[in-house]
């Protein structure tokens, strides 16, 4: 484990308080081994000022990981919480590119995270199927174009109720906590994806709250809301689509259980896509 991952390991325990500026500091270089002295000096502090903003982020840690954490211990505190919790501390790639008309096919993206622009990005695999025929067990083209609609509509909506949360747009609080622990779990994710999809009515748009790459597999959570289409077989007929054109998973959750249990709700979404056969 290196100190970035047991920094944002600490915080997420810490229900995502980040550490000030001198308690990062006493973490890091107590992490390599130094002493409070070899701290203070490094960084032009008193050292029992040091010393007494160590003992008290020590006492935070110890009652957030319930047991006893000390200044030579701590790594070993870490490894024991992984153990038990089964977190997950991938070395994460930070991509900052814009993939607007981008062609990800065959891609290998495991452990990064990407922050870019999504929006018309050919997700398509080699073996794609293309338009998809409408059948008996498919909806007319005629509902798929009202879904559309009334997407078109909500989106009008989201774009009067956005919450900006590290340049990304976010329409609710239920994203927003999501959107924390998938960063804090270095998963590769992007929310708000617009993508165009082969429907019987033909090419249209739909969103996809976040579009998450795990274990080389790619999944769309969907948080549900008030105003969302009522009908539950043509909202099945669209993530049937979605599957069909290359989604491994796609997973409905209530916004209030994504705003009050997110680290439930990823994991849940993390484990349902790591058994996909892809």
């Amino acid at each position: 484990m290196t100190v970035e991952e047991a920094i944002t390991l600490v915080e997420s325990v810490l229900d995502y308080e980040s550490l000030n500026k001198v308690q990062e500091l006493v973490f890091r270089q107590s992490w390599d081994g130094l002493s409070y002295i070899e701290i203070a000096k490094s960084a032009g502090y008193d050292s029992d000022y040091i010393k007494d903003a160590g003992a008290k982020l020590w006492k935070q840690l110890s009652e957030a990981f319930g047991e006893k954490v000390k200044k030579d211990n701590i790594q070993s505190v870490l490894k024991r919480y992984t153990r038990r919790h089964k977190v997950n501390l991938q070395r994460n790639l930070t991509i900052e590119v814009n993939l607007s008309g981008a062609n990800l096919s065959g891609a290998n993206l495991n452990g990064a995270r990407v922050v870019a622009n999504f929006i018309e990005t050919d997700l398509s695999q080699a073996d794609y199927k293309g338009s998809i025929a409408p059948d008996d067990n498919t909806a007319s083209s005629e509902e798929f174009t009202d879904i559309e609609d009334e997407h078109n509509q909500e989106t009008q909506a989201y774009s009067e109720n956005e919450i900006n949360w590290n340049g990304f747009r976010l329409h609710s609080d239920a994203q927003v906590k999501i959107a924390e622990i998938l960063d804090r779990t270095s998963t590769l994710f992007i929310p708000n994806s617009q993508l165009r999809l082969a429907t019987p009515a033909g090419r249209q748009n739909q969103q996809a709250d976040f579009l998450i790459f795990h274990q080389n597999k790619l999944g769309i959570l969907k948080i549900d809301r008030a105003s969302s289409h009522p009908n539950a077989t043509e909202d099945e007929m669209c993530d049937q689509l979605l599957r069909d054109s290359g989604i491994c998973l796609v997973k409905h959750y209530d916004p209030t259980r994504c705003s009050e249990q997110p680290d439930l709700v990823v994991q849940d979404f993390l484990e349902n896509l790591s058994q996909v056969q892809a």
